[in-house]
């Protein structure tokens, strides 16, 4: 249970952060129409970029396909909850421009080989039957 809560506590605290901002109907804004737009565009990437890396090392296999797909997962269920939230929306761009993250986080794992590094952790045991 230690080994589960080492590895999944990081990723459990940055998604309750994720949905406690994507909660919020009154995001301040940022400057004009297009800076407010590129900068909350920005912390999409990045908020799901450290998502996919935390997710990563949770998951503790060499590929990344796992983590980006509970990743992208969550992604969409994040833009399902904003859809009953006054004031915001909903939608598939947002899905597209968090899986942009994603993608620069799996690609950095793999062109860094970060499975080699101390960012992942030990596999889990399975339990036999």
């Amino acid at each position: 249970m230690r080994k589960f809560l080492v590895r999944y506590a990081p990723v459990l605290i940055w998604m309750t952060l994720m949905y406690f901002f994507s909660s919020r109907s009154d995001l301040p804004s940022s400057g004009s129409v297009t800076e407010d737009f590129f900068s909350k565009k920005l912390a999409h990437i990045i908020e799901y970029l450290i998502l996919m890396l935390l997710m990563y090392r949770a998951v503790g296999e060499k590929s990344p396909t796992k983590a980006l797909l509970y990743s992208l997962t969550y992604a969409f269920t994040d833009e399902t909850h904003q859809l009953f939230i006054p004031y915001r929306t909903g939608n598939l761009r947002d899905v597209g421009i968090d899986a942009i993250g994603l993608l620069l986080a799996s690609f950095s794992i793999i062109k860094f080989q970060l499975w080699n590094s101390s960012l992942l952790v030990a596999p889990l045991k399975k339990l036999r039957p």
